[in-house]
């Protein structure tokens, strides 16, 4: 299990020390070349100090950062860096950025990182148990799409929805759910191998892309759900559409602030007028992190007000 020490090579811990028991409460960590680090917590935003002083991390300090984060083999972490992100053990993120260069037959990469985010996983179960009963119809699962902005929640509320077909919840029996897992966040993967709880009826397709994962999950593994994050560009509508037409209910999420903020995207069009999605949950948060959802039907009628989703 990371913690937020292990982030980070030993020689810059030492100031880290205090967060140790705050890790729960840590959402991101901003690094910037030459600048305070920020530390954003769902109660505000915090500079890294020792003593009293900001810390700032130099171009050096960052590229130490890096290499602690590849476990000192760059070159193995290659693809990533053309992706501008690294994925940790239990579904952490580290975005990077910088002086991006081309290299013949590999595309774009950052070759000097001057900037990270890591974007940190929490595992919170039971957060979706007061809305599973909205998402059936016939005892059947709905096609269900999830929308909110970005570093709301709404991978974590994913994974306990998948979490919650996956092993069964209420009246309903637990059943396969396949999941396409591109960065590794939803089940945590790492090399393959998932960290974080999707239930016991689940199978992860980690990298790729989310037609090829469609394609091998209903030709292999006879998913009852297919699971996706983060659907945004034509060829992830043509995932979602391919699952659709193979009998499969779709759980996907998608960036925007309302229904409509979705609808009115170009690449997703094709699916929002083939209406696929028999419902929408509108996930948001207020001021003291509370977050709360709203559930429309595919028709747009409201099903489920506000309602404040509770970890038991």
């Amino acid at each position: 299990m990371m913690t937020v020490l292990s982030f980070f090579p030993e020689n810059l811990r030492e100031p880290w020390n205090v967060w140790e028991n705050k890790w729960n409460e840590i959402q991101e960590i901003r690094l910037r070349v030459n600048c305070p680090v920020i530390i954003r917590t769902q109660k505000g935003e915090y500079f890294l100090k020792d003593n009293t002083c900001n810390v700032i991390y130099s171009d050096k300090d960052m590229e130490s950062v890096f290499r602690h984060l590849c476990h000192d083999s760059v070159y193995a972490y290659e693809e990533e860096r053309k992706w501008g992100y690294l994925t940790l053990t239990g579904g952490h993120r580290v975005g990077i950025t910088g002086e991006i260069i081309y290299r013949e037959n590999q595309g774009y990469i950052v070759k000097y990182i001057r900037y990270m985010n890591i974007r940190i996983a929490h595992e919170i179960t039971g957060i979706a148990q007061d809305i599973m009963p909205y998402l059936y119809e016939r005892d059947l699962p709905c096609n269900t799409l999830i929308i909110s902005p970005p570093a709301i929640g709404k991978t974590t509320l994913l994974r306990d929805m998948i979490r919650m077909y996956a092993d069964g919840n209420g009246e309903h029996l637990g059943m396969n759910v396949g999941i396409i897992d591109e960065r590794g966040e939803i089940a945590g993967a790492y090399r393959g191998s998932a960290s974080l709880n999707c239930g016991m009826r689940s199978d992860v397709i980690t990298g790729g892309n989310k037609r090829n994962g469609v394609e091998v999950l209903v030709r292999t593994f006879a998913p009852r759900v297919v699971a996706m994050d983060e659907i945004g560009c034509k060829g992830d509508a043509q995932a979602v559409l391919y699952a659709g037409v193979s009998g499969c209910a779709v759980l996907a999420t998608a960036h925007g602030t309302s229904i409509e903020d979705v609808t009115e995207k170009e690449e997703l069009s094709m699916v929002m007028k083939e209406h696929l999605f028999k419902r929408y949950i509108v996930l948001h948060k207020n001021e003291k992190g509370d977050r709360y959802v709203q559930i429309w039907d595919g028709g747009g009628r409201c099903i489920c007000g506000k309602k404040q989703l509770q970890q038991y």
